[in-house]
Formats: structure tokens, C-alpha cells, sequence
């Protein structure tokens, strides 16, 4: 699950139609320290938001117990990184983790960002990558836009982690991580990519776009078949 699980409180998470979300507080409105300031649920995912730190719980699912690991090692290798949350606690079955709350409000909620901001991610992202670990997509809402303009990134349950130098599955994704960088800043800050580097983006945006159209004429399928037979029942 992929969520902005970090962001101000009162605010909800950017594209999450599926997921509920709760705001928290004690008697006469009054939140206690010990309370979540949000509670967001998925069909897979439940995740508290503390004033001071997130708890993840990976409840259930295919592949559920597999982005627990990824996400548990990926904090542990990008520990230190500023804009990245620490890891603070892993349950002993390894489906919860605690990790430190980065303030701020998603990227996918702000309707207008500086300069500075997509500069410090690009920064963020390379050093990610020198770290050794590529996320597989990067939608704004995960992008944390901090008080003091910086960006952070939440979420690394769906990453690929170098096993060693030249790691040709790693290469790979580098590349898209990078690829999807290139994007949110065309999208964002175009001022800050070179003609070349615009050109590139929109004929890639083209080519993901014509890939995803049969998968998504596929899901249009489906839903139509299976709404036929649960109203022939």
C-alpha cells in the first residue's frame, strides 16, 4: 500500500478512494498524546499517524509479508538519509513497523511548489539510488512537501534493493526511478529539465500510455462481466 502516510493533521491522503480514513480524539474533542492523530485503512494496510511517528501494520494479502521485509530494509539502508523516515520498532512477526512521522503536507495537495522543492528531491532520489534502493513508481502523494520546503519520500514497500555492483534487476530500476523523477518534475518544474530532457519525457509518457491501455480496457472488461453476472443473479 501506498499512502501519505506522514502528512499534517486534518488533512487526507491524495488518491486513496479505497481507504478509510478516521481523525482521533479524546474526550471534548481534545486529542491525547497517546491517541493517533489519523487512522488510515486499506483492504491490505492499516496505518496509525502519531504526532511523533507512523505504525504500519501489514495485515493481509498476497505478497503482504514481502513488503513488510522490503520496506523494514529499505529504512535500515537509507538510515540517516534527511527526508527519509527513520525506522524506530519492527514487531517480532514482522508485519508492524514504527517509524518516525515526517511533517508536512503531500505533494499531490499542493497546488503550487517552488523550485526548491523538486531541486531537493532530485537530490533526495540520488541519493536513494546511491543508497542502493529504487522505488517502482513515484506518485506526488508519497512526496512530502516539509515546513521548510524540502521533500521527503514515505513508502518503500514496493522497491528493488541492489544485491551487488552491476546488478543488471537494479540497473533497471534505477532507470525508472529516474524516469518517474523526470516526470513529476516535467509535470512540476519544467523550467528545470533541458529541451532534450522534455522531449524524452513526454515521448515516454506516450509509450507507458499506449502499454497501459490494453490492461486497462482488460479491467473495463472484467468489471463489466462481473457486474452482469452478480445482477444475473
Amino acid at each position: 500500500m501506498s499512502i501519505a502516510s506522514h502528512e499534517s493533521p486534518g488533512g487526507v491522503p491524495a488518491g486513496r478512494s479505497n481507504a478509510r480514513v478516521e481523525s482521533s480524539a479524546g474526550e471534548n474533542g481534545q486529542r491525547r498524546c497517546t491517541d493517533p492523530v489519523l487512522v488510515v485503512e486499506s483492504p491490505k494496510n492499516r496505518v496509525l499517524i502519531y504526532e511523533d511517528r507512523v505504525e504500519k501494520h501489514f495485515d493481509k494479502g498476497r505478497g503482504i509479508a514481502r513488503k513488510a521485509r522490503l520496506e523494514v530494509a529499505a529504512l535500515r539502508r537509507l538510515a540517516g538519509i534527511e527526508g527519509v523516515p527513520a525506522l524506530l520498532e519492527v514487531s517480532p512477526d514482522g508485519r508492524s513497523v514504527t517509524m518516525s512521522r515526517l511533517v508536512g503536507k503531500p505533494l499531490a495537495d499542493c497546488e503550487d511548489v517552488t523550485e526548491q522543492t523538486i531541486v531537493s528531491l532530485q537530490v533526495l532520489v540520488e541519493e536513494i539510488l546511491r543508497r542502493g534502493i529504487a522505488r517502482h513508481s513515484l506518485p506526488s502523494r508519497d512526496v512530502i512537501v516539509r515546513p521548510d520546503g524540502s521533500a521527503g519520500l514515505v513508502d518503500f514497500e514496493r522497491s528493488t534493493h541492489r544485491l551487488f555492483p552491476g546488478d543488471p534487476v537494479w540497473l533497471i530500476a534505477r532507470g525508472i526511478m529516474r524516469y518517474h523523477l523526470r516526470r513529476l518534475t516535467y509535470e512540476r518544474a519544467p523550467q528545470l529539465l533541458t529541451p532534450a530532457e522534455v522531449r524524452r519525457v513526454r515521448v515516454q509518457v506516450r509509450l507507458r500510455d499506449a502499454a497501459q491501455r490494453p490492461m486497462k480496457i482488460k479491467r473495463r472488461v472484467v468489471r463489466f462481466v462481473r457486474r452482469a453476472l452478480t445482477g444475473a443473479t
